[in-house]
């Protein structure tokens, strides 16, 4: 009797196994799901960590700016359909800034973020209105490939002085017969995870996966295998520029840059661009964020600036300029990732604050040693009389413009939309100066419902940080929106057009009314 009895408590074991072994993989998918859908959300909201959805808009703010930017490696002038530059000068003064990806924009959603676009209107604000800034340049771009530029552009230009903004990775001196750079960057391996269950559970969580497969893996690998055998981490590299038979070569750049510099008949210097984009780790114990920004520049930019000087080329370091900034800013102060720093969480390029600095300490320069440079001054100007966009984004919505009206075709395919950080695919307008905004309205033939959003200027810091005001979704055909006056709204810089559509035609008609 008491063997059958042990044998049937055997013959339930099975189903017990089977059971637990079910309700634990129905409780790890449900904990999965909780993390993807809510925790990693929130904290991406919260600006604590870069998870998919800031990866996957960073891929399309590259794409965009592609699209969006005319420039090439055969005229590197940024130029698009909203902001064209002519040879000939439209105004009495020009001012060329050379540049890479610091100038070309990547990552930026913005043309007027960019820091030669942040120098044109600082230059406004304080009534330099008869100078016009443009800039050169393209991802990657070292000294050497910009003195090839300028040799190409200034005589087509022609303009009044000529500005350099350095950037560390500027001494890269190219690849060599293998087809890597003098010092290899890091290539990583590929993961030995199979495709299949890994698309699988991509597919499922997004956002969990790509911090384990992208964020987690990424940064264990690159710190375990930078070095010779798959190339080094990129603050390494920088580091690895400035030594050897790269130093070398540069060294040798940087001396036909002064020659080359001593025959122009027009002001000429370089200026840094700090911003951080490398030192993103937690601060130290007893050491701030503005500690780590100092030691990681000084360490970059030390030997170079002795090596500018030596060839007599005007060298001006904007780094105490920026962490003076720093210092008025909790932020800094803060043991978080400045994800902030960036133009976007997933991009390290710098963002307003950083932009704003880079133009604040050229045009200090600018007007305090070449005043020639600028013409002459007249009343300033914080915000348009007028407004004109001179960006959006997708770059083919096929916008139009008058004194009175702003048109364009809202894309019937969200792919190429951004949505970031609303969530919500959308339609940016930018405009060439800030604007003082009374009121919106939308009219379009089968517009079912629309929602704006707003970024602005902060009036007394002078750049744009992102923050957004929404002014609700409203249903209809002719949809008419009353700005609420504020501060921001004095400087209205951006707006974004969220539109929901009854039929076919996606046409829309813009109004925006300023204070004149």
């Amino acid at each position: 009797m008491k063997l059958k009895i042990a044998n049937k408590r055997f013959d339930i074991l099975p189903g017990l196994a089977f059971n637990y072994l079910l309700y634990s993989f129905i409780g790890i998918l449900a904990v999965c799901f909780v993390l993807d859908a809510f925790v990693l959300t929130y904290l991406e909201d919260k600006g604590k960590i870069c998870s998919y959805s800031w990866r996957q808009e960073n891929t399309r703010l590259l794409n965009q700016i592609k699209k969006r930017n005319w420039a090439d490696e055969k005229n590197p002038v940024w130029r698009s359909e909203g902001f064209q530059v002519e040879e000939k000068c439209p105004k009495s003064k020009r001012i060329l800034v050379m540049g890479d990806s610091f100038v070309w924009g990547s990552g930026y959603a913005n043309l007027n973020t960019i820091w030669w676009r942040q120098l044109q209107r600082e230059l406004q604000r304080r009534g330099y209105n008869d100078v016009e800034v443009i800039a050169a340049g393209m991802a990657g771009a070292s000294t050497k490939k910009e003195l090839e530029w300028a040799r190409k552009l200034v005589p087509i230009y022609k303009p009044d002085a000529v500005v350099w903004g350095y950037v560390t990775n500027d001494p890269d001196e190219g690849s060599d017969k293998a087809g890597f750079g003098i010092v290899k960057t890091m290539v990583l391996p590929g993961d030995d995870i199979p495709e299949r269950p890994k698309s699988l559970f991509t597919d499922l969580f997004p956002n969990l996966s790509d911090e384990l497969f992208t964020g987690l893996r990424k940064s264990t690998l690159t710190f375990r295998l930078s070095g010779e055998k798959y190339g080094f981490d990129f603050a390494n590299w920088e580091l690895l520029l400035l030594q050897g038979k790269n130093w070398d070569e540069y060294s040798g750049t940087v001396a036909d840059l002064g020659k080359y510099l001593k025959s122009l008949n027009v002001p000429t210097f370089v200026v840094t661009l700090p911003c951080c984009v490398y030192a993103t780790e937690k601060p130290l114990p007893g050491k701030t964020l503005i500690d780590k920004i100092r030691n990681y520049y000084d360490a970059r930019y030390t030997k170079v600036a002795a090596l500018f000087n030596q060839n007599q080329i005007e060298w001006h370091d904007a780094l105490t300029t920026f962490l003076n900034f720093a210092k008025g800013d909790q932020r800094f102060y803060s043991p978080d990732p400045p994800l902030w720093l960036g133009i976007n969480p997933a991009n390290g390029h710098p963002g307003p604050l950083g932009t704003y600095v880079h133009a604040v300490e050229t045009a200090n320069i600018l007007e305090s040693k070449y005043p020639e440079v600028l013409g002459k001054k007249t009343m300033p100007v914080e915000t348009a009389t007028g407004r004109r966009v001179n960006d959006w984004t997708p770059a083919w919505i096929h916008l139009k413009q008058d004194v009175n009206h702003i048109y364009f075709e809202y894309p019937e395919h969200e792919e190429e939309m951004l949505t970031m950080p609303i969530r919500k695919p959308f339609v940016s307008l930018n405009f060439e100066t800030p604007c003082n905004v009374k009121s919106i309205s939308i009219n379009g033939e089968c517009l079912k419902s629309a929602d704006v959003y707003y970024s602005s200027e902060d009036p007394d810091k002078h750049y744009d940080d992102g923050s957004l005001t929404e002014l609700g979704q409203k249903k209809g055909k002719f949809v008419q929106w009353s700005v609420p006056p504020c501060p921001r709204a004095t400087h209205v810089n951006t707006l974004r057009i969220v539109a929901q559509f009854s039929g076919p035609k996606r046409g829309l008609l813009v109004d925006v009314v300023t204070d004149k």
